[in-house]
């Protein structure tokens, strides 16, 4: 069974859309205050909705949420805003939100990254990779990269998105703040950019990711071009 944070749409994010991939489940305190107090938390599975507007299933708080709402903003700064009214157009439509992990958790606990590489862990990674085949992964951590070019699960992924095209490399740009390191890779039927955590990486400024735009727009592009979106 997949864990999605946002509805799929056929022939959009359901194979060779966007996939946005993190470490595991957030579990804000706010959240767990909510649940605590006995608050409707959200209005059931079936509502349908996008990476950007998660709202129909959890209510405004989807709003404030920031990891969400950072990743939204990396978007328009590499000049593909996304819309979070109603469902959005087709671009919106090509986004799925997953994570490495199949846990939750408020913060990574110590160890996380044994845990990230079990055969549990692993399994669930690639069970996503297989079931969405997506054409651009977007990796929110660095650990993830690291952990893809483990030789094992390096060539579990290769069996399914060919072989690779492009070898691992990361760049860092000229900024006045902390420079944070963006890693690319690419295999025959996908490519991956590896982001520095949206809402946990100490000193991460937006306008560093901004510099990234002539390399990871054009990623972006190429996907809604294959999609005519």
């Amino acid at each position: 069974m997949l864990n999605i944070g946002n509805s799929l749409f056929e022939g959009l994010n359901s194979e060779q859309g966007i996939l946005i991939c993190g470490y595991e489940w957030g579990n804000s305190k706010k959240d767990q205050e909510l649940v605590a107090a006995g608050a409707r938390v959200y209005h059931g599975d079936d509502a349908v909705t996008t990476f950007s507007n998660k709202s129909p299933k959890y209510g405004d708080r989807a709003f404030v949420w920031p990891y969400d709402n950072r990743v939204v903003k990396w978007f328009s700064l590499w000049e593909h805003p996304l819309s979070r009214e109603g469902l959005g157009e087709d671009f919106e439509k090509l986004i799925v939100q997953s994570n490495w992990c199949n846990s939750e958790a408020h913060k990574l606990e110590k160890g996380f990254w044994k845990r990230m590489v079990t055969p549990e862990q692993v399994d669930n990674f690639i069970l996503h990779i297989t079931e969405l085949r997506p054409a651009l992964i977007l990796f929110m951590g660095s650990k993830l990269m690291t952990a893809l070019n483990s030789e094992d699960i390096k060539s579990r992924f290769m069996s399914v998105m060919g072989a690779e095209t492009q070898p691992k490399t990361v760049k860092q740009k000229a900024f006045s703040g902390r420079r944070f390191r963006v890693g690319f890779q690419s295999f025959e039927h996908c490519e991956i950019v590896s982001l520095p955590h949206p809402s946990s990486s100490r000193g991460l400024r937006d306008d560093y990711i901004a510099l990234f735009k002539d390399e990871i727009g054009p990623l972006i592009e190429q996907v809604r071009a294959d999609k005519s979106c």
